[in-house]
């Protein structure tokens, strides 16, 4: 998504939308600042990770911080 969104579909079905931007200024993830890394996002054992696993977040994290995609849309 846009703008630092992650859209997210868990296991439980559930689909979520994360905001990342709040975690850009942490060193760990000061590199998905530029929005063409940031994009390059994949899914590796059920974890979110950038630049060939350098940098990932775990999936309870981003499910405890994101708000459903029925909210977010609304």
């Amino acid at each position: 998504m846009e703008n630092h969104f992650l859209w997210i579909r868990f296991n439980t079905g559930e689909a979520k939308v994360f905001d990342f931007k709040p975690l850009l200024d942490a060193p760990a993830f000061t590199p998905l600042k530029d929005e063409a890394v940031f994009k390059d996002v994949y899914i590796d054992y059920g974890v979110a990770v950038w630049m060939d696993g350098d940098i990932d977040i775990a999936p309870a994290y981003l499910y405890e911080h994101s708000i459903a995609y029925e909210t977010w849309i609304a």
